[in-house]
């Protein structure tokens, strides 16, 4: 097995210390952040009783703590666990102010206990993270990387083979008929979390400034054109957390937020958000016109811009104040899982009894490959399990449509508080263990590639156990074949890593 030394620090490229001039500017930002969530839960939304605004008030503050351990400096390594924990204001907390339909069919007794609920398992496995990150590990002999080089070439290969698979899905292209059942469903997901990592990889270095002038445009053009052709089945969750993920690597590297860049994408799928639906409603369950050929986007996409213009003409002649609502709640209603932990906290154990870690019981099944078992379960299957459980759809609806769970209503599902606490313990340590792994570890090596691949599941708010445990299952086998194949053995040389001082604190 080759060994190999590096002679220049820019081969050895790891998550760097934020000085302290950048920590301070952006605790700034975190704290401008808190208090404008704060503000609006407490101040800004209208009709709203006391007893909900400060069952999300709750939320938020156990939300924001990790992020304020990581933005001070006193939590180290990748941000995997605070970003996890943010994704809880949108789903938990917002939708208890922002007039959700569903949630306000409950009580305020209700909205009180689900937010502690959310609030004490945030506590808990802020804890235990915190409690493995603090400190960075002893520096091992030895990282397998990929070199710059090399890495650069293959991620470049990566987001090039997402794009290409994207055309081919959607231009229905007659190679991918050789390819059937399992060995489909293991590309996608390999192509899939290999974009996720390429995307952060590149965008963390073209925030520090690694990439040539020609790798930084091919990069942004080939991210543009990732999001534009998996846009095109209508759903813009895939193009949003693309770029999410790219934003989050490139604030990490740069020190600094790219605001235009943030508020262009921003306004862009806010658009074509409005025009999703008829689009969906024109297309969906077709099987000719779906189907379009890459010389027939710009009139697809045309299309949709058009159903998005006629939207929001109709809004503006409409003075309704009741439509405004809607419309600013629109996101919150689709993102919020609070009403699955609302649901689960009133039925169980009565009248529903709890579930007892029936939709745990699949996990194994759903770690072996779909090519060496072509007769495996859905990854959905526990999600489907809940729905039919609490009489929300049958087995047929199940098979056609999802309504999403999250890891901690179904932990509740299953268990009840108990079972939360016990989820709170395991993804506490879970992440603190990825992270822990990853602190000191060059970019491109396999710890810190691992992180980054958590890093984007944990943006996937609506994930029951079931389709994590598969997704992050196939994805670290791609990351193991990639470890084996392309990696190589690099020492860690004696000025990788500057000292720990008081005033310049080290993230990892």
């Amino acid at each position: 097995m080759n060994q190999s030394i590096n002679s220049t620090p820019q081969s050895w490229s790891y998550l760097p210390s934020i000085p302290k001039k950048e920590q301070k500017q952006l605790l700034r930002v975190f704290w401008l952040i808190a208090l404008g969530l704060v503000s609006y839960e407490l101040f800004l939304v209208k009709d709203t009783p006391f007893v909900s605004k400060l069952a999300a008030v709750f939320i938020t503050a156990a939300a924001l703590w990790p992020n304020y351990l990581w933005c001070s400096g006193q939590a180290k390594g990748m941000p995997i666990f605070p970003f996890f924990a943010l994704t809880h204001i949108w789903t938990y907390s917002l939708p208890l102010v922002t007039h959700h339909p569903t949630v306000l069919t409950y009580s305020l007794e209700s909205h009180l206990f689900a937010s502690l609920t959310v609030t004490g398992f945030l506590i808990i496995s802020t804890s235990i993270w915190f409690s493995l990150i603090k400190s960075p590990p002893r520096t091992p002999k030895y990282y397998r990387t990929l070199t710059n080089k090399k890495g650069n070439a293959f991620f470049f290969l990566i987001l090039l083979a997402g794009v290409f698979f994207n055309i081919s899905i959607y231009g229905n292209w007659g190679w991918l008929s050789l390819i059937q059942g399992g060995l489909f469903t293991a590309l996608r997901a390999g192509i899939l979390g290999l974009n996720a990592l390429a995307t952060f990889v590149l965008s963390y270095q073209l925030g520090n400034k690694e990439l040539t002038k020609q790798q930084s445009i091919s990069f942004i053009f080939l991210l543009v054109a990732y999001m534009v052709t998996n846009s095109l089945g209508f759903l813009l969750v895939g193009a949003a957390s693309a770029f999410l993920l790219a934003v989050v690597a490139f604030t990490i590297s740069r020190k600094k937020v790219p605001i235009i860049a943030i508020l262009i994408v921003l306004i862009c799928l806010s658009f074509l958000h409005y025009g999703k639906g008829p689009m969906r409603a024109k297309y969906w369950g077709t099987t000719t016109s779906y189907y379009l050929q890459p010389w027939e986007y710009p009139t697809r996409y045309a299309e949709w811009i058009g159903y998005s213009l006629e939207y929001i003409n109709k809004q503006n002649k409409q003075d309704d104040f009741s439509t405004d609502e809607e419309k600013k709640a629109s996101f919150f209603e689709r993102a919020s899982v609070m009403q699955m932990l609302l649901l689960s906290q009133k039925k169980s154990p009565e009248p529903i009894p709890y579930m007892y870690g029936e939709t745990y019981t699949i996990l194994p099944e759903l770690i072996v490959p779909r090519i060496l078992n072509p007769n495996k379960i859905r990854a959905h299957e526990g999600t489907s399990l809940l729905n039919i459980h609490y009489k929300l759809q049958t087995r047929e609806q199940s098979l056609t449509t999802t309504i999403g769970w999250g890891l901690l209503a179904e932990s509740y599902a299953n268990f009840g508080l108990m079972g939360c606490a016990g989820l709170a313990i395991i993804l506490g340590t879970v992440y603190g263990k990825a992270t822990r792994w990853s602190i000191n570890a060059p970019i491109l090596s396999v710890q810190s590639l691992f992180a980054v691949m958590m890093m984007s599941f944990a943006f996937q708010s609506e994930f029951s156990d079931g389709v994590y445990v598969a997704a992050l299952s196939q994805s670290s086998m791609v990351l193991t074949g990639i470890a084996f194949v392309l990696m190589q053995k690099q020492r860690v040389p004696r000025y990788a890593f500057p000292p720990v001082t008081a005033n310049y604190p080290y993230y990892g």
